[in-house]
């Protein structure tokens, strides 16, 4: 199967309303197809401890800033995975810093910064969505399935997104 998601998962709970765009919660909750077939502006959801957040517009995904502003202490990682244009990657963050990102499009690297993980050793071959998955599981302890399976609540942006906001 094919997938054309990305997000945010984020070791605590997250105030959503920090969120860029300044989002307002809706009340409605949806599925993680719905959240990304529509697409909402954010998905929140919550499990084992740690705040998913599907992210279609890639608003707070890969955004240092963003991570930054909503999780200053703790881990969180980006990442995205599309099966039609072979885009996968992640970012790996600790108390805000962005310590590990790799992009790979069309099989190539991208974008990549920090040292190898030493989680990446022995993962899935970094060209699919079995890559991202893995490294969900081994750097968060939730499997994508985790995620996919959550209700997400579905907030709004109130204003454009900015560097600022």
């Amino acid at each position: 199967m094919g997938w054309k998601v990305n997000g945010l998962i984020v070791e605590r709970p997250v105030d959503a309303a920090r969120l860029p765009g300044r989002p307002r919660d809706t009340g409605e909750t949806l599925d993680i197809d719905a959240v990304y077939a529509r697409p909402c502006d954010y998905g929140i959801a919550v499990a084992g401890g740690w705040t998913f957040i599907a992210d279609p517009d890639f608003r707070v995904s890969f955004n240092d800033y963003a991570v930054l502003q909503i999780s200053p202490q703790g881990r969180a990682l980006a990442w995205v995975t599309n099966s039609v244009s072979t885009l996968h990657g992640f970012a790996w963050y600790v108390d805000g810093a962005p310590l590990r990102r790799v992009v790979y499009a069309e099989g190539e690297v991208v974008d990549e910064s920090g040292e190898p993980l030493r989680e990446e050793a022995l993962a899935p071959e970094p060209l699919s969505e079995d890559f991202v998955f893995e490294m969900i599981k081994r750097l968060t302890g939730q499997g994508w399935g985790d995620g996919a399976d959550a209700v997400y609540r579905i907030w709004t942006c109130t204003e454009e997104v900015t560097a600022e906001n």
